[in-house]
């Protein structure tokens, strides 16, 4: 078969696919995967996985991303080692995020750095986590960002540096991350690697509150209702203490309980 009709009868299968006609397109898909075809080997993997026109095979599945994994397919080293870190086999795991972080992949790194935070497959090492969260955070991965962050305001082995944490949870902040405009509003309410400020510290918990998490609308609540680093303000408290609990936080509906039994002693007078 010339290269041009090889060429055709692959374009054709992949048309197939693109309409749902898996069944179709099945034996031109495998005949080129068992010649080596790497996108086909990663195509019959999903295949097998999903049962898309094949019977569901968990086994064939994992067999064929293997087969282009071990070609270098990055698409399905990550695929195998979620597949591994899902089922409990870290030692797997990490051999597939291993060889996909350094390749470039910032979900392999990250991976591979929690493996190694959580001392899962193999002993905890902290050193180990920075270096692949460092490598995510290269690229400007907010959440490896963030996460360096925590191991030096968690003095998670080492002691704490709380200026590097700052930086590094302003640099996640930057990048939307909302976990991180919590910690460094903290950083600033208890003056920790910056300067004390409160005002500062509201400023990142609103910024965080509006992007719906439930801790820095508990936080800007709390701070409303004390009056730090902004005027007390109860209507402000409850505001957001009910939108933190209508997510399901329990201090913010304490919180709230309690405000109502205050108002009620102010209305006494």
């Amino acid at each position: 078969m010339s290269y041009s009709l090889k060429q055709l009868k692959l374009e054709t299968a992949f048309t197939q696919i693109q309409k749902g006609n898996y069944q179709a397109a099945f034996p031109t898909i495998r005949q080129f995967a068992e010649n080596g075809d790497a996108d086909c080997q990663y195509q019959l993997g999903f295949m097998y996985q999903t049962g898309a026109g094949v019977k569901q095979d968990n086994d064939l599945a994992a067999k064929w991303y293997t087969k282009a994994a071990e070609q270098g397919d990055v698409d399905c080293q990550v695929i195998l080692a979620e597949w591994y870190d899902d089922n409990e086999q870290y030692d797997l795991a990490a051999k597939w995020y291993a060889v996909a972080a350094e390749q470039g992949d910032v979900d392999a790194q990250n991976n591979l750095a929690r493996l190694y935070a959580e001392g899962l497959g193999f002993e905890q090492d902290y050193d180990k986590a920075e270096q692949y969260w460092q490598m995510a955070a290269v690229q400007g991965d907010d959440e490896a960002l963030y996460n360096l962050g925590v191991i030096h305001d968690d003095a998670l082995g080492r002691d704490p540096n709380y200026e590097k944490a700052a930086d590094f949870y302003l640099q996640a902040a930057h990048l939307g991350n909302a976990d991180a405009m919590v910690n460094l509003g903290m950083l600033y309410q208890e003056g920790f690697g910056v300067p004390e400020d409160a005002a500062q510290a509201n400023e990142w918990f609103l910024q965080a509150a509006e992007l719906g998490n439930e801790t820095a609308q508990l936080n800007l609540g709390i701070n409303y209702a004390e009056g730090l680093g902004v005027m007390q303000d109860f209507d402000l408290a409850e505001k957001w203490w009910t939108i933190a609990a209508k997510q399901g936080n329990k201090d913010a509906e304490a919180a709230l309980k309690e405000l109502a039994i205050i108002r009620a002693e102010m209305n006494k007078f």
